[in-house]
């Protein structure tokens, strides 16, 4: 026999879990770094440091990892997804995929958000350490990239600590203040390059933002991030003198232009009118500028979008079309104890018809208010007049067996089960109580029941409307789920809207008879279909 080694499970499994590692590990939020350094009172303590995928420059710690390295507890709210901890009597407090750091009432911003993954939220280091360096009672100073630090001495050597971004806290309190302080600037900025001016232009194809600077700035020096309307140019160790500097702006699409000098940076802040679709830096060496372009969509004449909003509001669902079924002279269903379909179905409209009212501005037209008889075609010509964006016919259901319950849910189509036959066949049997009942005479026919279909426009949303109607009646009452279903109702064919019939139940059956004549049973129901109304909405308004 040949020893075939990778026939083994174990060899199987192990190569599985390489392949399996191939393809998570590229979408990993976080990957593995170096360890960063950082000395605590003297002693070199290293951080568990991560590094983010997208923005592989900096390094991050877990909060959790660098409140045990100084004696600190951690309290981490994945609910709000904010941290706090106490660093003697200051209160540290950070939120994820966010730059400020409160220390008690004063708001520090570093140049890099803090991250959150898998319930821990990150800091960026040493930005992080900076800031808190004051507050920890000892000595805290962060060692960068750790070629500035001779890490063989014991204990080890900062070498160009005045270089670095570290400080203690004594040189921390003397040359910076707090981010909520007007007065930001570094005292101490001797050959820091500095911007003296801002130019937007209107391009053809976009936005040209051009930074000059008193001294060349590497790319790597600068990031970009727009967020809720506002794009911001982050210049690290830079400066700008925010009223002197030279700001002119020739462009529609930026509305304002906010310099701000921050203790490690100069930010550029620009409010924006419209979409950005995309930005790119660039770097002038021979001028010393920052080149920013910005690619936006193309401006639309103010007619063009009145035309486009009012064609929008015209498939917004702002009318209702309520159909009680039955009524007057058709009394639907008899129930076992008396009870009519007819009574039954014009109560559940009119508990929906005040919730729809209550709660939204949605305008509600019923096919019936009273005990009255209506015919299906006027029903759905009603609907049409009224410039309805979604019909909903609601019945109870009955079956010659009084055992059968449950509630269901029907659009127009060819009938697939027996049960949908029988239930649109005694729906339809309304027409008897008509005067014209011979211009239904057509009506039996499949073909003329898949040409309707053909005409409905709106087959896959009546489905869709089914559905939320159906998933959510079920969730408020105890009755039988049987699902949504095609039938041929006459009553849906016509209707130039999303339309449904609702079986709210068997009054056939004893049981649920008593439970459709009774007030909390309606409401169920009526509560039933008006949140089924407004998960479909949503979804459907959301593409529009």
């Amino acid at each position: 026999m040949k020893n075939n080694k990778l026939s083994h499970p174990f060899h199987t499994h192990w190569l599985l879990f390489l392949f399996l590692l191939i393809l998570i590990y590229p979408n990993s939020t976080f990957a593995q770094a170096k360890k960063t350094a950082v000395l605590l009172d003297g002693n070199y303590r290293e951080l568990p440091t991560v590094r983010l995928n997208q923005a592989p420059q900096f390094e991050f710690v877990a909060i959790r990892e660098l409140a045990e390295i100084l004696d600190t507890f951690p309290i981490v709210s994945k609910k709000t997804r904010k941290a706090m901890l106490h660093l003697g009597d200051i209160e540290v407090k950070v939120t994820a995929f966010n730059p400020f750091v409160m220390l008690n009432n004063d708001a520090y911003q570093m140049p890099v958000q803090t991250e959150y993954d898998d319930g821990e939220i990150y800091v960026p280091v040493p930005f992080f350490i900076d800031l808190i360096a004051p507050a920890y009672s000892g000595n805290l100073v962060s060692i960068e990239n750790q070629k500035y630090a001779a890490l063989d001495a014991d204990p080890p050597v900062i070498l160009e600590a005045e270089n670095s971004a570290s400080a203690t806290l004594a040189a921390k309190a003397d040359n910076f203040e707090s981010v909520t302080n007007n007065e930001t600037m570094p005292k101490d900025a001797k050959s820091v390059p500095e911007v003296t001016g801002i130019f937007v232009d209107e391009k053809a194809n976009g936005t040209l933002i051009r930074v000059k600077t008193s001294a060349i700035i590497p790319e790597s020096h600068v990031n970009l991030r727009s967020t809720r309307g506002w794009l911001y140019i982050d210049i690290f160790d830079s400066k700008v003198d925010t009223l002197r500097v030279d700001k002119q702006n020739n462009s529609q699409f930026i509305r304002e232009i906010v310099p701000v000098q921050l203790p490690q940076m100069a930010q550029l802040s620009f409010r924006f009118a419209g979409t950005l679709d995309s930005k790119k830096l660039f770097s002038n060496v021979r001028n010393s500028e920052l080149l920013i372009s910005l690619t936006t969509r193309k401006q639309i004449s103010a007619d063009i979008i009145k035309t486009l909003e009012n064609e929008r509001k015209k498939w917004l669902i702002d009318t209702i079309i309520l159909d009680p079924g039955h009524g007057g002279r058709d009394p639907g269903a008899i129930g076992p104890s008396g009870i009519y379909e007819k009574n039954v179905t014009l109560a559940i409209a009119r508990h929906l018809k005040k919730l729809i009212e209550d709660e939204t501005d949605i305008r509600v037209v019923m096919t019936r208010q009273t005990d009255h008889f209506v015919s299906l075609k006027e029903r759905t010509q009603l609907a049409n007049k009224e410039q309805g964006k979604l019909f909903i016919s609601i019945h109870a259901n009955s079956n010659r067996s009084r055992r059968v319950t449950g509630l269901s849910t029907y659009l127009l189509g060819a009938a697939r089960t027996e049960e949908a036959i029988e239930s649109a066949r005694r729906e339809n049997s309304v027409i008897r109580y008509e005067a014209d009942s011979l211009s239904y005479a057509d009506f039996d026919a499949e073909n003329y029941i898949l040409a309707s279909m053909a005409q409905n426009s709106y087959q896959r949303e009546s489905e869709q409307l089914a559905a939320f109607i159906q998933d959510e009646i079920s969730d408020r009452t105890s009755a039988k789920n049987r699902g949504v279903k095609q039938a041929g109702y006459y009553v849906l064919i016509g209707a130039s809207m999303p339309n449904v019939l609702v079986e709210t139940g068997f009054i056939s059956n004893r049981t649920e008879e008593k439970k459709l004549n009774s007030y909390q049973f309606q409401k169920k129901i009526a509560q039933g279909i008006f949140e089924g109304i407004l998960q479909f909405k949503k979804k459907y308004e959301s593409g529009i």
